[in-house]
Formats: structure tokens, sequence, C-alpha cells
């Protein structure tokens, strides 16, 4: 058994688990934000992730609505916080829109907002100071929402650490010029 929690998360039959799994892990992120928040995922896009219906956040970030807030929105609430946000993906078209929405963060934002693009990019994660969230699952509508995935959430200090040095060893160059 592991000294630090350690978690498998598998969606099949019960398609919330991603989502819900990713809005706490958001959440947690604001009200602790990360120094560097790593996101890779092969396909992206600026799916709903946070159920504010209700304004249940509304004290984290006063001036969201009281609707689903999407990827981009809560990307910029935690680059007000101070996150650096670093986001990796594939040259896939479809991967477009949502890295705009990065890129006019990072203009809002220098130096806070990073991306980095390469063509057989296929890995899927999250890191952040505290966890590593790896598995199957795309950060879009399907990945989230749909399909049939599984997770591993880690909060072992070394895991951590491993995932955060192979990210940074692998973009160093790319993206820290």
């Amino acid at each position: 058994m592991p000294d630090s929690p350690e978690r498998d998360l598998h969606s099949a039959n019960t398609m919330l688990v991603p989502a819900d799994f990713l809005q706490s892990l958001f959440v947690a992120e604001l009200l602790f934000p990360s120094r560097r928040l790593w996101i890779s995922s092969a396909w992206i896009s600026d799916v709903q992730l946070v159920d504010n219906s209700s304004r249940q956040f509304a004290t984290l970030v006063p001036d969201w609505p009281a609707d689903r807030i999407r990827v981009s929105r809560v990307l910029r609430a935690l680059v007000e916080r101070g996150s650096e946000i670093v986001v990796v993906t594939n040259l896939a078209a479809t991967n477009d829109d949502f890295l705009a929405r990065v890129k006019a963060i990072g203009s809002d934002f220098p130096n806070r907002v990073r991306y980095g693009r390469a063509a057989n990019l296929h890995e899927k994660g999250i890191v952040g100071d505290q966890f590593t969230l790896d598995g199957s699952m795309n950060l879009t509508f399907n990945g989230v929402y749909v399909n049939e995935e599984n997770l591993i959430y880690r909060t072992d200090p070394g895991a951590v650490a491993a995932r955060q040095i192979a990210l940074m060893s692998r973009w160093r160059d790319e993206l820290w010029p």
C-alpha cells in the first residue's frame, strides 16, 4: 500500500467520474494554485469543466456566471492567482481553437502561459505541485463525458517529481528558449 493516496478512476458504467473528479481537482487548484500546472493532451478542447450553475463557486471566482465554466476560464483564474500554465498537445487542427484561447491568456500574462506542440504527442495528463493525473483521457468532451477512460491519480511526492522532471526534460528547450 502506498504511503500517499493513489487512486484508479474508471469511467465504465458512469460517465461522470472524470467530470466530477476534474471539477474537484481544478477547484482545489483554485484554492491552492500550483506554481506550474502542466496539461498534456493529444487532443484538447475548451470543454465545460466546472458546474457553477448554482453559483456555488462564487466565493472563489466572483465574476463567473451561473453556468458551466470552460477550461480556458479556469486556466485564466489560475494564472490570475499566480500559476504558470503549460499546455502541450499534438499538431491536429482540432486543437487550434483551444490553443488560440490559451495564447490570449498568455498575451494578458506574459511569461505565465506556455504551450507546445509535437506531431506524435499522444500522452495525456495533468501535473501540479502536489499531484499527477495520468491515463487514457483526452481533455475533450468525449474524453471527459462520453468515453470509457482509465485515470491514475497520485500524490506521492516522488511520483509527482518524476512526472515534472520528465515533462521539463522533454519540453525545456522548446518552451524555455
